[in-house]
């Protein structure tokens, strides 16, 4: 329940900010940031409550959260980080510094809450880096469900449509436009297929590259991947499973927040809300990966960055399954 009440509460807020802009009224949309400001003032207080509390303090709050947060006062450091950048970009006068480097509208609280979001998304992944690094991701590690999986990009989905004005400033055809989802030409498909050949082959690299550089870490970052992907042993699966890592992610992030954030700040938050394993090769590898697809949205449309990461995934998808089977017929 409160998770589906903090949803409700964040959609509704999405939807306030885009009625805002619609009306443009500058007295409403100072009002608004202050509203932002005054939200993560909580959050705040209880990052730094936990940093200076005793170690058992979490556990005495919330037994559950302690158990998958250990370190209490790095878990409280990390939270405080969340709501400071949270507050700070509440304030105009930052958001027109940043919009000289940025395609940002310094007076939009759709820009401004996207940038909220966007802290809260990276935030909250770097969180698990606190609790133990990679040891402790493969010591917590478990199964994704597919169901599970799939509401998170429908999540995304969600979250782009609204952000970009959906029931209140555009219609379709104007929503489809704004978030780049257009028709492939036959040329643009071709272009695709071509950079789904480069960027498997950049995976590859990058995979013998870290092996032997550190072949440690990159068994134990294997482990973990077998773990949490041990659910998807089908074709089927992993065909969903690329179509909505493909439609989730790109529609948010090639869609919506590269139009306002730029190719770069928009690879920079994409990498760091996929640093589950900490920073690796891995986090190169997929701020890389992110940047090739920004300039597929760039270059093209956000429909073919959508096929091109839906069949990156999906080829991946199958040399894993092919792994996995050729590993169980030689034990």
């Amino acid at each position: 329940m409160p998770l589906i009440l903090g949803l409700l509460a964040a959609l509704g807020i999405i939807l306030l900010a885009n009625y805002l802009v619609l009306i443009d009224i500058d007295r409403y949309k100072r009002l608004f940031d202050g509203l932002l400001l005054v939200l993560n003032i909580p959050v705040l207080l209880f990052g730094g409550f936990l940093v200076l509390a005793p170690p058992q303090t979490l556990a005495d709050l919330q037994p559950d959260m302690a158990l998958a947060f250990p370190n209490q006062a790095a878990y409280g450091a990390m939270l405080a980080a969340i709501a400071l950048w949270d507050m700070l970009v509440c304030l105009r006068p930052l958001r027109q510094i940043m919009a000289r480097w940025l395609p940002l509208d310094s007076t939009s609280p759709v820009h401004t809450l996207a940038l909220m979001l966007s802290g809260i998304l990276a935030g909250t992944t770097l969180l698990t880096l606190t609790q133990g690094g990679l040891e402790g991701v493969a010591e917590t590690a478990v199964s994704t469900p597919l169901i599970d999986f799939v509401f998170q990009q429908a999540l995304f989905i969600l979250l782009a449509l609204l952000g970009v004005g959906l029931l209140v400033r555009r219609r379709l055809p104007e929503l489809a436009k704004r978030l780049g989802l257009e028709r492939p030409s036959w040329s643009q498909i071709r272009f695709g297929l071509r950079w789904i050949a480069i960027l498997v082959f950049i995976q590859w690299a990058a995979g013998i590259i870290w092996a032997l550089a550190s072949p440690d870490q990159s068994q134990l970052v294997e482990g973990i991947n077998n773990v949490l992907l041990g659910n998807f042993d089908t074709v089927g699966e992993w065909f969903i499973v690329a179509l909505g890592a493909g439609l989730g992610e790109e529609i948010l992030f090639r869609g919506a927040m590269q139009p306002i954030f730029g190719l770069w700040f928009t690879s920079i938050i994409f990498a760091i809300a996929h640093i589950q394993y900490g920073f690796t090769l891995v986090t190169i590898l997929i701020f890389v990966i992110s940047a090739v697809l920004g300039y597929i949205r760039r270059r093209t449309n956000t429909t073919v960055a959508i096929f091109v990461h839906a069949g990156y995934d999906f080829v991946l998808g199958m040399f894993f399954l092919l792994a996995t089977l050729l590993e169980k017929f030689i034990s």
